[in-house]
């Protein structure tokens, strides 16, 4: 089933599925109808494994069900727990309450047992008064029509038909009978080998449901998380397996409280266990929790004084795009302990699955016996002020961008189209007005009328740009001191301007912008001295196809932290040098980064989840609409990249450590027309 995302239409009607499946999701979460976790699926045994949490922690993490919060108090931490969706509060902290104020046997016999008479008839007297107004408001609505804890909330709902419909209609109702009834893992081993063909359907069943039909909204699975997976065959199959290698009968409770619909004495969460409750309740009654409705940004503003020791993210990074995990880094970098952060995630991916994130360096942590299975890595990273985390900037306060009038994308629109007739007549005025070589007189030819509204209209249609500057990594050199950037193809310096001016201040020795358009690079100084940042820019005429040119006027070989190429490089005719002469300029083993936004003829294998070839082409109607794309662009001298163009430098470049980033948007004036954007990040070997 997971090939079926290389055909055309199902795959456009999966996407819209999924487009469907995420609305809906985030409409339940934003408007905080209800609950998505009734249970955290994060095995809290990796978290021990990989920072230890102890009474010296302050700990920031996802609220979620509380499950994993509840460890951490257990272990005597500081906790701040986070959720946007406030019917995760209001049930971490109706649990919270309960804890402080009910007996251990009623509340187990509530959590444990799904005893919700019990809960209500303990609500009001005991728990409702010390809810918070939030939390209140949710219970007193939802508390009268709760019928099962286990089952509640929408993966609890999730969980119900899987084990207690599906289960029935496939003929796998020995599973809760070998797993509950008779408590026997021999048995329930040997029953998973009788019933293969069972089990395979019924992996196959579920694999659709998730991957094609929405239902992964209903475990909180957004789309753009689970694109990181359908490269994948079987991709519950795999999960399956993982499940059969634990203990279900007596220590995975992830599974044994969905299949018994109520959890044992045994097998439950460490909070549900009695020689931990009166830790965790001596923990809450100190006053070790803090429960915060919002982001985890939201958060981490609005506390200027609290520091903290352990960032636990769970797996909620795996749906950000790579703006918003590259925020969140700033803040908890602003709100990091002294000595540094130890930042704690869990992904669907098998590799680090963003560029701001390659940039920790962080380890993966050995996740063999993880009882939730459904991960496929865990890392750690520690967050030491090596790395710089900043907030991007839209542009300059001195040099703001002018909004494009449709008459302006019009008149620039017709300037481009009809180049290809004009250029011949425009290119002799500027070889006789600059007499410059064949391809700088093209550039300036093609961008001497277009300068003044250069920037309005490529806000446009250059949309990897700011992803490009969302991905560079600002760190502290090796041997000391500034980096050193070349922005290659730099035209007007507005890539520049997505770094603010203060952080270009104290982050850079030297950038140098670098073009062949006389034009452009006038527009570029200007910009650069209403900034204030002359000391800092220096932009440059040199063609960086031209190794002699390259030798004179950049720095030395070896000596540059960046290299960047936004929207350039396919219109370079010397692909191939161009990408020799940055290689050249960085600096060696790492330390040194190609940073490339542009237009790519395909997807890539990401975008189209691994399939066809290596640009992501899986069908031959997508091959004739990339063709029609190519030559359309073709005519202004815009040639689409494709990966081949970078085998030149693979030598030098790791083009697999760092993620890309592909996605499609229209062209001005031409909605049809959708090329893929792509923004890549190599640093050297």
């Amino acid at each position: 089933l997971a090939g079926s995302v290389t055909m055309g239409p199902i795959k456009v009607l999966t996407r819209a599925v999924h487009k469907v499946a995420d609305m809906t999701m985030f409409l339940v979460v934003g408007n905080d109808y209800t609950y998505i976790y009734n249970v955290s699926w994060e095995d809290p045994k990796l978290d021990h494994q990989a920072f230890k949490p102890g009474p010296n922690d302050t700990i920031i993490t996802i609220a979620s069900a509380g499950c994993n919060v509840f460890d951490y108090l257990i272990e005597g931490s500081r906790v701040t727990a986070v959720d946007l969706n406030a019917a995760q509060i209001a049930l971490t902290e109706l649990k919270a309450i309960a804890v402080q104020k009910l007996s251990f046997e009623h509340f187990f016999d509530i959590f444990a047992k799904n005893k919700v008479n019990l809960l209500k008839a303990k609500y009001e007297s005991d728990i409702r008064p010390l809810l918070t107004k939030r939390s209140q408001q949710f219970w007193d609505k939802h508390i009268k029509t709760l019928k099962n804890v286990m089952y509640s909330g929408t993966s609890g709902m999730l969980a119900y038909i899987v084990c207690r419909v599906l289960f029935k209609l496939i003929g796998l109702g020995w599973i809760r009978s070998t797993v509950v009834e008779r408590q026997s893992v021999d048995e329930f081993n040997a029953a998973v080998k009788r019933n293969g063909w069972r089990l395979n359907f019924f992996c196959h069943v579920i694999d659709y449901l998730i991957s094609s039909a929405g239902f992964a909204m209903l475990a909180g699975v957004p789309s753009r998380q689970l694109e990181l997976g359908l490269h994948r065959n079987n991709n519950f199959q795999t999960v399956f397996e993982r499940i059969c290698s634990t203990d279900l009968v007596h220590d995975n409770y992830f599974y044994y409280g969905y299949i018994a619909g109520e959890y044992s004495a045994l097998c439950c969460p460490r909070y549900l266990k009695r020689e931990n409750y009166d830790a965790l309740r001596r923990s809450l009654n100190e006053k070790k929790l803090t429960l915060f409705e919002g982001t985890l940004v939201d958060a981490l503003k609005a506390d200027e004084k609290q520091k903290y020791t352990v960032a636990s993210l769970l797996d909620h990074m795996d749906w950000m795009p790579p703006s918003m995990i590259n925020e969140e880094m700033y803040w908890l970098q602003k709100r990091m302990d002294p000595k540094g952060l130890t930042v704690f995630w869990r992904s669907y991916s098998e590799n680090v699955h963003s560029a701001p994130l390659t940039w920790l360096k962080p380890k993966q942590v050995p996740d063999e016996g993880d009882r939730v299975a459904m991960y496929w890595s865990t890392w750690v990273a520690k967050m030491d002020g090596s790395v710089r985390y900043d907030l991007r900037t839209t542009s300059w306060s001195k040099t703001p961008p002018k909004p494009a009038t449709l008459l302006d994308l019009i008149s620039t629109g017709i300037k481009i189209v009809t180049f290809p007739i004009l250029q011949s007549f425009a290119k002799k005025s500027v070889v006789a007005k600059h007499q410059l070589p064949e391809h700088a007189s093209k550039m300036e030819a093609f961008y001497e009328s277009q300068k003044d509204q250069y920037d309005s209209f490529r806000e446009q249609m250059l949309f990897a740009r700011p992803v490009l500057a969302e991905c560079l990594p600002i760190r502290r050199p090796a041997g000391g001191g500034k980096m050193v950037w070349v922005d290659v193809g730099g035209g007007t310096a507005r890539n520049l301007e997505f770094l603010s001016v203060d952080t270009i201040r104290e982050n850079f020795e030297k950038i140098i912008v670098v073009d062949v358009s006389l034009s452009l690079l006038e527009v570029a100084r200007k910009r650069v001295a209403a900034a204030g940042l002359t000391g800092i820019v220096e932009c440059i005429y040199c063609d960086f196809c031209d190794p002699q040119q390259v030798a004179q006027k950049l720095p030395k070989s070896g000596t540059c932290d960046l290299v960047t190429m936004s929207y350039s490089l396919s219109m370079i005719p010397d692909k191939a040098g161009a990408l020799q002469s940055a290689a050249k300029l960085l600096k060696p083993k790492g330390e040194g980064v190609l940073g490339v936004a542009d237009f790519f003829y395909g997807g890539g294998r990401r975008a189209s989840f691994g399939k066809g070839d290596r640009d992501g082409i899986t069908n031959i109607l997508t091959r004739c609409y990339c063709e029609f794309t190519r030559l359309w662009f073709k005519q202004d001298h815009v040639i689409l990249l494709t990966e081949s163009m970078f085998d030149c430098v693979r030598d030098r470049l790791d083009f697999d450590q760092v993620p890309q980033e592909r996605f499609r948007r229209r062209v001005p004036l031409l909605p049809l027309l959708r090329p893929w954007h792509g923004c890549l990040m190599a640093p050297s070997k």
